[in-house]
């Protein structure tokens, strides 16, 4: 299982009323937040291609935290 570095970004999508923070391992998507009328807060996880991700835990979690705040 190879370890991914983390990196993240606020992005305006054509399909989406409001903006989605994105979180990448490279140049790959590793997850999406979203915070659409009528549905919330959501996470999307997208699959692996090399077959499992592998992340620091709190490096992920703090993401995950980013991304709410940046959205609501």
């Amino acid at each position: 299982m190879v370890k991914h570095e983390l990196t993240s970004q606020i992005t305006s999508l054509p399909d989406r009323e409001n903006v989605v923070f994105e979180i990448y391992a490279g140049s790959e998507q590793v997850a999406e937040i979203s915070n659409e009328p009528g549905e919330g807060l959501r996470i999307e996880i997208f699959n692996c291609p090399d077959g499992a991700w592998s992340f620091d835990l709190d490096t992920f979690s703090s993401l995950v935290e980013q991304g709410k705040k940046s959205i609501i």
